[in-house]
C-alpha cells in the first residue's frame, strides 16, 4: 500500500514538473515571438506565438500577439489568397480570445482595426463603439468612431439614407468632442470634427445653418493645422531631450 501511495505521489510530482516546464518553454517562445514582432518579422513571430499557445493554451498574451501579427501582415486592398487568409486568421484569433474573455479590450480593438482595413465599416463601428464603453478614459476609440462614421457618410458608392447620415454625423461629432475632452490637443480628432461639420452643413435644411456650420468647420480645420504643428514641434524637442511644458 505504501509503495502504491509513493508511486502516485511521484507521478503527481512528475506531472507538475512537466506542466511547469511546458509553461516556462511557452514563455520563452512568447519572448522570442515578441522580439521578432518588434523587428517586424511577423511570419517568424507567428511561429513562436503558435508554439507558445501549444505549450500553454492559457497564455492569452501569446494569442493577442498572434492575432496582431496576422493583422500586421494584412495589406488593405490586396486580393491574394494569402492576404485574405491573414485577415481571416486575425479575426478568428481575436474572436477566440473574446469567447474566453468577452471584455478583452485589446482583442476588441484588434477586431475593429482589421474590419476597418477590410472596409467592413459597420463591423468596425460596432467594435470601436464597444471599446468606448469599456475604455471610456481613452480618447482613441472615440476618435475612431468619428473617423469611421465620416467614412460611412462620405461613401458615394453605397451612401446611407439621409436619416442614417444625420445619425452618423451626430454620433461622430459627439465622439470627436469626447476625444477632445479627454485629449484637448488631439489634432486628428479636430480634423474629423471639421470633416463631420462639413457633412452636417451639406445635410442642413437652410442656407443660414449651412453657412454657420461651414464657418465652424473652417475654424476647426485651422485649429487642427495649428495643433498638429505644435504637436510635431513638441515631439522634435522631446526627442532632443528638451523639456516641453504642456500646451
Amino acid at each position: 500500500m505504501r509503495n502504491k501511495t509513493l508511486s502516485l505521489v511521484l507521478l503527481a510530482i512528475l506531472a507538475l514538473t512537466s506542466v511547469s516546464c511546458a509553461k516556462l518553454q511557452a514563455r520563452d517562445n512568447l519572448i522570442k515571438g515578441q522580439q521578432a514582432f518588434n523587428n517586424a518579422k511577423y511570419e517568424e513571430s507567428i511561429r513562436y506565438f503558435q508554439e507558445a499557445m501549444n505549450l500553454d493554451p492559457d497564455l492569452m498574451m501569446a494569442e493577442l500577439y498572434l492575432g496582431t501579427a496576422y493583422s500586421q501582415q494584412y495589406i488593405p486592398g490586396a486580393q491574394s489568397a494569402e492576404n485574405q487568409k491573414n485577415a481571416e486568421m486575425a479575426i478568428k484569433t481575436f474572436e477566440s480570445i473574446l469567447t474566453k474573455d468577452p471584455n478583452n479590450i485589446p482583442a476588441i480593438a484588434g477586431l475593429a482595426f482589421i474590419y476597418q482595413n477590410l472596409l467592413r465599416l459597420d463591423k468596425a463601428h460596432e467594435y470601436y463603439a464597444r471599446q468606448t464603453q469599456l475604455d471610456a478614459s481613452n480618447p482613441v476609440p472615440f476618435y475612431a468612431v468619428a473617423s469611421v462614421n465620416w467614412l460611412m457618410v462620405s461613401n458615394k458608392a453605397e451612401p446611407p439614407t439621409v436619416e442614417e447620415q444625420i445619425k452618423l454625423v451626430s454620433e461622430g461629432l459627439a465622439s470627436a468632442d469626447k476625444a477632445l475632452e479627454l485629449n484637448p490637443v488631439y489634432d486628428e480628432a479636430m480634423s474629423y470634427k471639421n470633416l463631420l461639420l462639413r457633412e452636417k452643413a451639406r445635410l442642413a435644411e437652410t442656407e443660414e445653418e449651412k453657412t454657420l456650420l461651414t464657418a465652424s468647420a473652417d475654424q476647426w480645420f485651422e485649429k487642427a493645422l495649428d495643433t498638429r504643428k505644435k504637436n510635431q514641434e513638441k515631439k522634435i524637442k522631446e526627442a532632443q531631450g528638451i523639456k516641453v511644458e504642456n500646451q
